[in-house]
């Protein structure tokens, strides 16, 4: 898993991870991307009250502030040439052949900053010293910080996006561009000549930035939305896992 902005120490991501290895029988490793430059935690909710429709405009000054204040250096400390050589690294090594999972399938799973990342995975570019891809498939939600379409048009890889309608940092103009861009790749069949249908985009109604992993536990709404995520990112898993042949034990993520 490549975990969003708060990184990976949030109570969250770690239950999610946790999820994951249950439902789908795979292992899930959390590593440490981001060179401890994580946003602290307690402004999640000043994201919430800076995006709320119902909080006045004088309310949201003081918490817009200190999101750019703790924004701007965290978007340069955690910017693609510091971080991208890590992340190519950790993958580089699950396909070593002294790894212990180097013939199972790999996954990449990513949110928010993360999900940038897990899309990067599926281009021709990440691949190891010997020509083998870096992941067999890849699951983004509310991705963030994308180039469009640039970094959907270079998508080879399956891979499956989770988008909310009401997301801040994307807006449906966006979420419209990658999904024309993997319906024509769907059309064309897989860049390497497999079966169509290898990509998704799946867009949830009212969703909001950062539903699949920092949903509010006694909002019902959201929780059912972060589910949705759940069910999504578990099911692309699986449908990867039986393509590759692998049977119950034998799985990696």
């Amino acid at each position: 898993m490549i975990p969003d902005a708060f990184g990976w120490e949030t109570p969250n991501s770690r239950l999610l991870c946790d999820t994951y290895a249950e439902r789908a029988g795979v292992l899930v490793y959390l590593p440490e991307f981001q060179a401890g430059h994580h946003l602290p935690m307690s402004l999640m909710e000043d994201i919430g009250t800076m995006t709320s429709g119902g909080d006045s405009l004088l309310k949201k000054i003081p918490s817009t502030l200190r999101v750019v204040y703790n924004m701007a250096p965290y978007l340069y400390l955690t910017r693609p040439s510091v971080t991208t050589p890590g992340i190519q690294s950790f993958f580089t090594s699950l396909r070593s052949s002294s790894s212990s999972v180097s013939n199972l399938p790999v996954f990449a799973v990513g949110f928010c900053w993360g999900g940038l990342y897990a899309i990067t995975l599926t281009h021709s570019t990440s691949i190891t010293p010997e020509g083998k891809p870096l992941v067999d498939a890849a699951f983004a939600a509310h991705p963030s910080n994308l180039t469009l379409p640039g970094d959907i048009e270079k998508v080879e890889r399956p891979l499956s996006v989770c988008q909310g309608t009401q997301d801040f940092v994307m807006d449906m103009k966006g979420v419209k561009q990658i999904q024309q861009v993997l319906e024509r790749k769907n059309k064309a069949g897989g860049g390497d000549g497999t079966a169509k249908g290898r990509h998704e985009i799946q867009i949830v109604e009212g969703a909001k930035h950062g539903f699949a992993v920092r949903g509010n536990p006694e909002n019902e709404v959201e929780m059912a939305q972060a589910q949705r995520a759940e069910d999504q990112a578990v099911a692309w898993f699986e449908r990867w896992i039986a393509e590759s042949g692998e049977g119950e034990g034998a799985k990696a993520s």
